[in-house]
């Protein structure tokens, strides 16, 4: 199909979806009345993004926002504000009007630093959530090629041997400094975990050796891998098998690691107060920009295998990782 025509079949698909949403929202008295000619989006819309350019969350991002621009004839624009852990982009779209202009996105490392006292304000009570999407990928613990570690056994009997001396770079209080918890979590390793910045950041200071091992998404880490710049010793992810887009390298849990199990979802959200049939339509927006192949096929090649729920089932979802997060910071000792 041509792509001019894929994008107006994919741009009324949308439409009808959205219609309909509202038209159930409005049956079940969800929208007044009122709400029915309120209309998203009603111009420039922000996707902020707690990430420099470059990383996975950022790179996801752009796909979304060019294919949500494609098919709703809106204008969508990346902005990246780096900084706290997520903390400064968070603030920035929390204290927005609840106008849907303004989008958080990001991914579960914010509940994360929530509940590990880096982000003081509760992301399940000071903001809309909009949108939940299960990420299928995963996070690699990586270190440079050069390194004396061939195997994760290698590096784990070395930070036993040396407790404290090897440098395990992580984003402190977000999802890589749980990962690096749970790694050593059952074991005698002890790391030295250390304040890391974001993925590309990591990614920078392990080529460099300013960090001897790092937790980084696999996407991100693959092209220094085949480069010969890195080397994956283990994967990390919502499950405690191989991730299926880079089945070459163990997942720590196979390896006997069984407590490094730990997943994200990308988490869309917007300021506290937003009406709730601008949350149906931009949930459905972002359900019909991954139902498109295209795009869908754009983030699998980048191996971020996304999909889409619902926004009753995105706030169950969260509420119920929301709990586990806030329980697995208190058993590692992450909590203030």
């Amino acid at each position: 199909m041509h792509r001019d025509t894929h994008v107006r079949v994919a741009r009324r698909r949308l439409m009808k979806t959205l219609g309909a949403t509202a038209l159930a929202a409005l049956s079940l008295g969800i929208i007044p009345a009122a709400a029915q000619a309120q209309e998203w989006p009603s111009g420039s819309v922000q996707l902020v993004v707690p990430a420099k350019p470059g990383g996975g969350t950022d790179a996801a991002a752009r796909v979304l926002a060019a294919a949500l621009s494609e098919q709703t004839g809106g204008d969508f624009v990346v902005v990246n504000t780096p900084g706290g852990g997520g903390a400064v982009a968070a603030e920035q779209v929390r204290t927005a009007a609840p106008d849907g202009q303004q989008l958080l996105f990001y991914h579960t490392s914010l509940i994360a630093t929530y509940h590990t006292g880096g982000y003081d304000q509760n992301p399940l009570e000071e903001f809309s959530l909009l949108a939940a999407m299960p990420v299928g990928g995963s996070y690699a613990l990586a270190v440079g090629a050069d390194a004396p570690y061939e195997t994760m056994a290698d590096l784990m009997q070395a930070a036993t041997d040396n407790p404290g001396k090897i440098t395990l770079g992580v984003q402190i209080r977000g999802s890589s400094h749980f990962m690096a918890g749970l790694i050593e979590m059952g074991n005698d390793a002890k790391f030295r975990v250390v304040e890391a910045g974001s993925d590309a950041d990591k990614l920078v200071q392990l080529q460099g050796g300013q960090i001897q091992a790092a937790l980084i998404n696999t996407p991100g880490t693959l092209q220094y891998v085949e480069n010969g710049d890195l080397r994956i010793l283990a994967t990390i992810s919502g499950q405690p098998d191989r991730d299926p887009n880079a089945p070459d390298y163990p997942s720590a849990a196979e390896l006997g690691f069984e407590n490094a199990v730990y997943g994200l979802d990308f988490l869309v959200f917007g300021p506290k107060g937003m009406d709730e049939g601008m949350a149906e339509q931009i949930n459905a927006a972002f359900g019909a920009v991954l139902d498109d192949p295209e795009v869908s096929g754009q983030l699998e090649k980048m191996r971020f295998p996304v999909s889409h729920l619902g926004l009753a089932e995105s706030r169950a979802r969260t509420v119920d990782a929301d709990k586990r997060l806030g329980a697995t910071a208190k058993a590692l000792g992450l909590s203030d």
